[in-house]
């Protein structure tokens, strides 16, 4: 490893719950060399990246990071972990030259150049109207987030941004009582308080309470007991599938991504055996006026927990070809 030291590179995806690890050759990443953490084994990325390295070993010239929170001029803190990223620290603990910051969604809009089609599974089956417009990214984990991947050249300029912060939209009066019985617990219902892993233990506990119930769900135990024919769970999913649907059409048209909308995360892979049977489809074209408008925009999920690393790769590539 020691003689490609100038073509190695690292690149880390810290999430919520979990941090992915590998090494890349240019665009390409070490398949041998990937590891996968759980966060709550480490007191930051540091001390993670420093067992990697007895791992696999840390010798690069280029480290790129992505990670679930907003970032700005290199440092950026994550939203559901009490971690801080800094590109001085990562230089240090390295010794790589190059360091790049992003946000997570960030990195997954780069992987677009890099994901195989067996890892794309269709949701809304669309031909593009033009193969090289926009693309969304739309992150469904511990979080909720999106990016726009905007061609430029032969790369790709991916805006930021934190719009699973935003209040959570109400269309109808069964949305604005979940919105008020997230609030209340909460302080404030966001997007990301009903589309994210806790977001589906809120809908169930919304759910529960208005049988008269106090109960408290993890989403993996709600997904479980839809494979059991629990009614409240699948009620649960039919809510989140259905809220999922109209925010990600609210994001096609404010973005405008003509060739398609990519889910990612743990959680879009999760409910994706439910979508179009759980109301995604009419929910994402249910936009008055503009619902005929919305039947232009194809939407798949990305089947690849790591596709954020080869995002990463690509980006440090790009940034070398400049």
């Amino acid at each position: 490893m020691a003689d490609h030291r100038d073509k190695v590179t690292l690149v880390a995806d810290v999430g919520g719950t979990n941090t992915r690890v590998a090494l890349a050759e240019r665009r390409v990443l070490l398949e041998k060399s990937v590891r996968k953490f759980r966060n709550s084994d480490f007191d930051g990325l540091e001390s993670l990246l420093l067992r990697f390295e007895d791992d696999v070993g840390l010798l690069c010239d280029a480290v790129a990071v992505a990670i679930a929170g907003p970032v700005h001029d290199g440092r950026g803190t994550l939203t559901n972990l009490d971690w801080t990223v800094e590109r001085e620290a990562l230089a240090n603990v390295t010794g790589a030259q190059t360091v790049s910051v992003l946000n997570d969604l960030q990195a997954q809009a780069h992987a677009l150049h890099a994901i195989p089609h067996s890892h794309l599974s269709p949701v809304i089956r669309v031909k593009p109207e033009k193969a090289d417009s926009r693309r969304l990214v739309i992150g469904i984990g511990t979080g909720f987030n999106s990016a726009l991947a905007i061609p430029n050249g032969p790369a790709l300029m991916v805006t930021p941004s934190e719009c699973g912060h935003v209040l959570l939209p109400a269309g109808n009066s069964e949305d604005l009582e979940l919105a008020e019985f997230v609030a209340a617990s909460c302080g404030f219902a966001s997007v990301e308080d009903a589309l994210s892993g806790r977001g589906i233990e809120n809908i169930h506990a919304w759910h529960a309470s208005r049988q008269g119930k106090s109960e408290t769900r993890s989403a993996t135990e709600v997904l479980k007991d839809i494979e059991d024919g629990d009614a409240l769970a699948e009620r649960t999913i039919e809510t989140f599938v259905r809220i999922m649907g109209s925010v990600c059409g609210d994001l096609a048209l404010i973005h405008l991504p003509f060739s398609g909308i990519y889910l990612v995360g743990g959680v879009a892979r999760a409910v994706a055996p439910y979508l179009r049977d759980s109301g995604f489809v009419d929910s994402f074209r249910n936009k008055g006026r503009f619902s005929k408008f919305m039947e232009k925009f194809p939407v798949r999920v990305v089947e690849d927990d790591f596709a954020a690393l080869s995002g990463l790769a690509v980006h440090l590539d790009d940034l070398r070809n400049k």
